[in-house]
């Protein structure tokens, strides 16, 4: 599979890159979200944009994003999106998505030096999105 990833331009939205993989119209060509990407560059909120490329959604790059105190992108759990409504419209498609964290960090505060330190912010992405995932999959609709 080949997916089609938020970057600015003609691929700054999700609903832009679903409107590409419509176009190419094949089961292996789909979107790849990634809402720190939105909030960056566009600085839009990508819960309403979620909404309308979801169908076509097969992987995450999870990020966050701040823009207050600084314009950053940060670890998942650091930033201003809401996972739990992020991934929400994909939750109960039946199909496993990967959730490929591309940012770990901490705003603001310096990147650690260590390896342990940074151990410690992967080990805390990885609980965060497991505690997000689990909460989901105990709704019931």
């Amino acid at each position: 599979m080949v997916v089609v990833k938020q970057h600015g331009g003609s691929t700054g939205t999700g609903e832009a890159c679903a409107e590409i993989v419509r176009e190419v119209d094949h089961p292996h060509i789909m979107v790849n979200y990634d809402a720190g990407n939105v909030m960056d560059y566009l600085n839009l909120d990508p819960l309403p944009d979620i909404q309308k490329c979801a169908p076509w959604v097969r992987s995450f790059c999870i990020k966050d994003h701040r823009n207050f105190p600084q314009d950053q992108d940060c670890g998942p759990g650091y930033g201003e999106i809401d996972h739990y409504k992020l991934l929400f419209p994909v939750a109960f498609t039946g199909l496993k998505m990967p959730l490929c964290c591309e940012n770990i960090f901490a705003p603001v505060v310096p990147r650690p030096q260590e390896p342990e330190g940074v151990d410690r912010l992967a080990r805390r992405a990885r609980e965060f999105l497991e505690v997000v995932v689990a909460g989901l999959q105990r709704l019931t609709w």
